[in-house]
């Protein structure tokens, strides 16, 4: 029994040890004794007798078993010498294709199974991935909340079961860019349309069950501006090129008034009011954008810091703060799941540069870098090691800053794009490949980890969808948004309920 602060009343929760063996790999009921080995070694016997050649006795070997062994009690609780292999959450679901060695969960992760994701334009809460194994049923998370939301049943009776009892007063933060952005404006928004919305005739309605809105920096949920230098906001960081300080000056007040396109790269936050639920997300420019985040001062929406832990301390951090004032839930500051992810403004800043590079080799400017190749090459081993140095540092960082052991850490696959050189193919699945190895790396070093990182597989799920983008690199709602709706439910239920649905304490 638990208090679910959320009804102030008291659940009942089925708990499930995380190590039960699965059924196909538990002690049988009645173990080989030494008597029927010895009928097998026997039997052997005969083969050798009978075949007489070496083709008799290499069948003989591989029929014989150790003859004598002491049975295996099935009432014992010690550890099986051969222990279930711990499942790998972090390799693609190209490498779960015998889930009888898997480590057993609540249930089948369907996100690791092989599959296919189903698009539906008519109905818009049934694009999810669906798992050839018969036994292993897709998700439909987002289906079935979309379904609650617009339900009008508002309360439930004592016979009857809060299936999303899971999801109250839950916290979720992304970190990561414009896809993370939208995966926060698409789940709000796609749960808010009516019954009978398409993807083309979206239906929202005034009285909408879901409340979706960017922090600007007037609000009072927002942080003050930061500056590199407190003391003198108009001050450029040390490695801002020096024949470029007037245009940090001119830049400065601009960036603090957050005015220019201020929804595309100020924190956005989703509510599920009902639920008390809600998603934060932070915009970052990438791991460490070089010279003070110069590449970037002059795009619309840019604001400092530019580095991808700096914003999670000066922004993301007093945003929930200031959200559990709010609210008056502390809860808030303690998120239930975090998804972090980087690389497509990282490879977009070395596209930059080796377009630079490319424009001084030939001596004239570049108006399509594609016809040069750039950005379509591998990345160096120096550049590798630069990104894996920051990688490890925010994964390790974002850990120090939530230290709640029970909270997972989602790592967000790159999905493949159409065709741009900031995001060339072979440089996207290089820098995908490469978190995944970190990561395992981590989880090996770090035993407080290990428990905590995972892949977000949305990535990998969404090849051979880029006939349903918004545009090169954005994917849209259908099925991409709600696929990622799905997969961030399908998490978040699993470590809620692994934890006996318990909350954090004050």
């Amino acid at each position: 029994m638990h208090q679910d602060q959320g009804r102030n009343t008291y659940v009942q929760i089925e708990s499930q040890s995380e190590y039960e063996l699965p059924s196909e790999l538990q002690e049988p009921q009645n173990p080989k004794t030494c008597s029927s080995k010895m009928n097998n070694f026997f039997q052997a016997a005969l083969w050798c007798l009978a075949g007489g050649t070496l083709i008799g006795f290499a069948v003989s070997v591989l029929w014989w078993e150790p003859v004598c062994q002491s049975p295996t009690s099935s009432t014992s609780n010690s550890v099986p010498q051969n222990p279930v292999l711990n499942y790998n959450n972090t390799q693609s679901r190209v490498y779960s294709s015998t889930r009888v060695f898997l480590k057993k969960e609540e249930e089948c992760n369907p996100f690791h199974e092989k599959g296919f994701l189903h698009y539906n334009a008519s109905e818009p809460g049934d694009n999810t991935w669906r798992p050839y194994a018969p036994d292993c049923k897709p998700s439909n998370l987002f289906q079935k909340l979309k379904q609650d939301l617009h339900s009008t049943r508002e309360t439930f009776g004592a016979s009857e079961k809060d299936e999303f009892a899971w999801l109250r007063n839950r916290t979720v933060v992304l970190i990561g860019d414009s896809i993370d952005r939208w995966h926060n404006v698409d789940f709000c928004n796609v749960l808010s349309w009516e019954p009978g919305s398409t993807e083309r005739d979206p239906i929202i309605s005034e009285n909408r069950p879901t409340k979706t809105y960017y922090v600007g920096a007037d609000s009072p949920l927002s942080p003050p501006p930061w500056h590199f230098h407190p003391e003198d906001p108009l001050k450029p960081p040390e490695d801002w090129p020096e024949d470029e300080h007037e245009l940090f000056k001119f830049q400065t007040p601009i960036w603090d008034a957050g005015k220019i396109n201020a929804n595309t790269t100020r924190p956005r936050v989703c509510e599920i009011p009902k639920y008390g639920f809600r998603v934060v997300s932070l915009f970052s420019w990438g791991l460490d954008p070089k010279e003070g985040g110069r590449l970037y001062a002059n795009i619309s929406g840019y604001f400092p810091p530019a580095e991808y832990t700096s914003r999670i301390d000066h922004i993301l951090k007093p945003i929930l703060e200031n959200l559990a004032t709010q609210s008056n839930n502390t809860l808030v500051t303690k998120p239930d799941l975090i998804e972090m992810s980087s690389g497509f403004w990282d490879l977009r800043q070395w596209a930059e540069e080796d377009k630079k590079i490319m424009e001084k080799r030939i001596g004239k400017p570049i108006d399509y870098p594609t016809e040069y190749g750039i950005g379509f090459s591998d990345l160096d081993q120096d550049r590798l090691n630069w990104w894996s140095e920051r990688q490890k540092k925010a994964i390790r960082f974002v850990s120090d800053a939530f230290p709640q052991s029970q909270t997972p850490i989602l790592w967000r696959s790159l999905h493949h794009t159409q065709t741009h050189h900031w995001v060339g193919y072979d440089r996207v699945n290089q820098i995908d490949q490469l978190a995944r190895y970190n990561i395992e790396m981590l989880k090996l070093e770090d035993s407080g980890l290990e428990p905590r990182l995972r892949i977000d597989e949305w990535g990998a799920l969404m090849l051979g969808q880029e006939h349903h983008f918004r545009d090169v690199m954005h994917v849209r709602e259908l099925p991409g948004g709600v696929l990622w709706g799905d997969v961030m439910l399908w998490e978040l239920r699993r470590a809620v309920k692994k934890r006996g649905s318990t909350y954090y304490s004050s």
